[in-house]
């Protein structure tokens, strides 16, 4: 069940990168087997009174010496020595990192939580650059991250009343993307896997529109009908994981499912703390027209609320505004 093939390891600050992130990245790598480059972005050297005197080229190169250095020091103490290129650019933090994404099509993404700590998603950054505009998951570490999760939660989001004539929708395939991932990722770190939906009332909302007058019976069973399909939808996913996950992986993990009435912004952070999640891993994107999907305001939310770890992944076919030119 390897997740990820090829990936890509980002280090802000080498001097200040945890140990365990360094760990975290080695470990996910030899779980799946999979290729893994570093990469520090570093601003563009500024001369200023010594221009004439020295060089920008050698500025660089010192600059890039030194990181090299400390990240390989890094790699050394979790374990991992050889086959993985360190590489060190100038520029804009996210632009390269994006293009370093498209350039060699990495298919992951993982780094530490950037200034700000978790709570930094809100307030521009590498972070919320990555979470929107990069084409493949993005995984945010937190600073006391472990070098294996201990429990996942993957938190899906569907319209039970939006019909995809019988094709996996763009939903679907999210949905598919977000516990598949995350079933993975339990597998191999030996890690519970649960599962959330959050639903919230059409009645309950119409009523409050249309100041309804409809008897509280008749209101109870909207409601109770509503609950229904919601549950329908989450028991329907739960079978194609059975499909998606083959029997005896699907007994392994045995997932746990969660049905939560309530704003997704609210009932996500609340669950992911009440569980004492290590990961969650949710859809997110700046626009997509999917009716029910987490996204802009209502992802960066429960971004900004979770305690925990993040790995964000995009609908297919999504397409990044970051450029090679």
């Amino acid at each position: 069940m390897d997740t990820f093939k090829s990936i890509l390891y980002v280090i802000e600050e080498p001097e200040l990168e945890p140990g365990t992130a360094a760990a975290r990245a080695v470990s996910l790598a030899e779980n799946n087997q999979a290729s893994l480059s570093v990469l520090h972005v570093a601003d563009e050297p500024r001369i200023g009174p010594f221009t004439g005197k020295i060089k920008a080229e050698d500025v660089k190169d010192r600059v890039r010496s030194q990181a090299t250095e400390r990240i390989a020091a890094l790699l050394a103490s979790a374990g991992r020595v050889a086959d993985v290129d360190i590489g060190v650019r100038f520029g804009v933090g996210f632009v390269e990192i994006i293009r370093e994404v498209l350039r060699n099509r990495h298919d992951l993404v993982i780094k530490s939580a950037g200034e700000g700590g978790v709570h930094s998603f809100l307030f521009g950054g590498t972070d919320q650059h990555l979470l929107r505009k990069c084409p493949c998951p993005v995984w945010i570490m937190v600073q006391n991250t472990r070098v294996k999760c201990h429990r996942i939660l993957a938190a899906v989001d569907f319209d039970p009343w939006h019909e995809s004539n019988g094709a996996f929708s763009v939903e679907d395939e999210l949905n598919r993307e977000i516990v598949g991932t995350a079933g993975s990722l339990a597998a191999s770190d030996f890690a519970q896997l649960h599962v959330v939906h959050a639903w919230q009332s059409i009645t309950d909302n119409m009523i409050r529109i249309f100041s309804s007058d409809l008897p509280e019976r008749d209101s109870a069973a909207n409601r109770d009908k509503e609950r229904r399909e919601h549950h329908a939808r989450l028991d329907l996913l739960d079978s194609r994981l059975r499909e998606q996950f083959g029997r005896d992986v699907y007994r392994y993990l045995s997932p746990r499912f969660h049905l939560r009435e309530g704003a997704a912004r609210e009932v996500v952070p609340k669950l992911a703390k009440e569980l004492e999640i290590d990961l969650v891993v949710m859809g997110t994107v700046s626009r997509t027209g999917i009716p029910g999907l987490l996204i802009g305001n209502t992802a960066e939310v429960i971004l900004n609320n979770l305690e925990c770890s993040v790995l964000a992944v995009k609908p297919s076919g999504f397409i990044t505004p970051v450029t090679l030119d």
